[in-house]
């Protein structure tokens, strides 16, 4: 488990008191990338993955009916948590390169859950919800973060500390992105579960 030091967490406050204008404008991004999603100006781009989702809920649906809910659980969830520390990991450590990993990633998820909702309907905003509330403010903390280290490489050689601003990030992604993930992998993978073990309940009768 990681401690904060009083003169860490101080330091950690301003570091992220520094950061709410990139939090804003990613935010803003974030949330235009849902619309631009859902009001279908993102085209095809998404058809791929939602195909693969679709895929994969199919494989689930028949390894339901081989293993026990609980191992389902554990797959679940280190899959979901796995995937999601790499992700906001990788918006941090790519930072340097102008920010274009954590960009993308934000327009990605956003345009991706935008889709997903012109598909299946606003309702699906409540399924996201319960874990979205960590998961969603760990993304665009990271890609924050990310953005802030991009904008550290384009100053003058004598006042960049491209080594200070990376230390900073990996300490708000080991102090506050990680529980955040953590949080909501195992939310995800319950109601996942939960989902599941209804359909197949229904399936039975």
């Amino acid at each position: 488990m990681c401690v904060v030091k009083p003169e860490e967490s101080s330091s950690l406050s301003e570091y992220l008191y520094s950061l709410r204008f990139y939090i804003l404008f990613v935010s803003i991004l974030f949330i235009s990338s849902i619309i631009l999603g859902y009001v279908g100006l993102f085209g095809g781009t998404f058809s791929r993955p939602m195909s693969r989702f679709q895929q994969l809920r199919e494989v689930v649906e028949d390894f339901a009916q081989l293993y026990p809910l609980w191992i389902i659980f554990l797959v679940a969830f280190v899959l979901i948590f796995l995937n999601n520390i790499l992700t906001c990991f990788l918006n941090i450590v790519l930072g340097p390169l102008l920010a274009i990993a954590p960009l993308a990633s934000v327009v990605f998820n956003g345009g991706l859950i935008g889709c997903l909702a012109q598909k299946e309907g606003l309702i699906i905003f409540i399924g996201i919800i319960p874990h979205g509330i960590f998961e969603i403010p760990a993304l665009l903390l990271s890609a924050a973060v990310g953005l802030r280290i991009g904008r550290e490489t384009l100053k003058n050689k004598e006042e960049r500390n491209l080594k200070g601003e990376l230390n900073k990030g990996l300490m708000v992604f080991l102090v506050l992105i990680l529980p955040l993930l953590l949080i909501a992998a195992a939310i995800e993978s319950s109601s996942f579960v939960a989902t599941l073990f209804l359909f197949t309940k229904e399936n039975l009768c």
